[in-house]
């Protein structure tokens, strides 16, 4: 059966596995609480288990950072609703209540569930998405999330404004090597900025460096040949390595194909005997002109006297 005891906020720890980013529990980001905390108590307490042979601590905390926070912060004994639970049972305890706080953002759920998974708490993410009763393209969704470089993260002043869509449109744009380089460039220069631009403005310019590192295709321009009429008959389209006859399909029978294909291959051929005479010739005359020159460096000139 669960107890509610007043702990020493100094003797409660943070479970390893807890999804609140620590750096952004701070004395600004917890005023409000800090406020109630002073005004009225701690109206819920957090959820924690019994520690056994650690001489610092007494409990470990499963969710509750910030209200740990504001204990040690105003100096009050921390609320701790005590339960034994194994690792697997307190993960899906903490997930329903941050969900139903809706205070982790979309990104701190993406690193936790990738973490989870990691260290073998679940065997896939269909199993945790069972576990969670959560559907599994959340699931995929957000711990795609936990592969955004360290240096995009960085980026943004506090990481948990980034929003779902942004990140998965940045880790998509990531995935090709040329715009990946050209945005952790961007990105290492935003966090080098004295002055933090807002969380939207980091993803507009990420997002910016993503689209200038995107190879553009250069696009075909078609030849249009018409009849005497001026009416189009077909299309010469030349790319970087070849030329292509775009011939309409509903005019051009077998027959017609076939007359094509041959008057092709008789100008190409024609064309490449041409060029392999022309090869040839200009073989022989290089020949000619170096063996004259070897013979005047010699003084040799007309045949050896008999």
């Amino acid at each position: 059966m669960p107890t509610i005891v007043a702990a020493n906020p100094f003797r409660c720890r943070m479970w390893a596995y807890h999804d609140r980013n620590e750096c952004q529990v701070t004395e600004r980001t917890c005023d409000a609480e800090i406020a109630s905390f002073s005004r009225h108590g701690q109206l819920l307490p957090v959820l924690g288990r019994p520690l056994q042979g650690d001489p610092d601590f007494d409990y470990e905390l499963i969710y509750g950072a910030r209200r740990l926070f504001v204990a040690r912060h105003i100096n009050k004994p921390l609320m701790v609703e005590v339960r034994e639970l194994a690792d697997r049972e307190a993960i899906v305890a903490m997930d329903i209540e941050n969900r139903q706080r809706l205070e982790v953002s979309a990104y701190e759920r993406g690193v936790s569930y990738a973490r989870w998974l990691r260290a073998g708490h679940f065997e896939s993410q269909e199993d945790l998405s069972r576990a969670l009763k959560i559907s599994p393209s959340v699931v995929s969704r957000l711990t795609k999330l936990a592969r955004l470089p360290a240096a995009v993260v960085s980026a943004f002043h506090d990481p948990t404004e980034i929003c779902e869509s942004w990140g998965l449109e940045l880790i998509e744009a990531l995935e090709d090597p040329r715009r990946r380089e050209v945005t952790l460039r961007a990105a290492r220069r935003i966090a080098a900025e004295a002055q933090r631009p807002s969380a939207s403005e980091v993803y507009r310019r990420l997002l910016a460096a993503c689209a200038s590192g995107r190879k553009i295709k250069q696009r075909a321009h078609d030849e249009v040949i018409k009849d005497d009429t001026g009416e189009p008959l077909f299309r010469i389209r030349q790319n970087s390595t070849s030329i292509a006859l775009l011939l309409p399909a509903e005019i051009v029978s077998a027959a017609v194909l076939e007359e094509v294909r041959q008057a092709v291959r008789s100008v190409l051929s024609t064309r490449r005997a041409a060029t392999t005479l022309s090869r040839a010739s200009n073989h022989g005359q290089r020949f000619t002109r170096a063996a004259k020159s070897w013979a005047e460096q010699r003084n040799f000139v007309g045949p050896p006297p008999g």
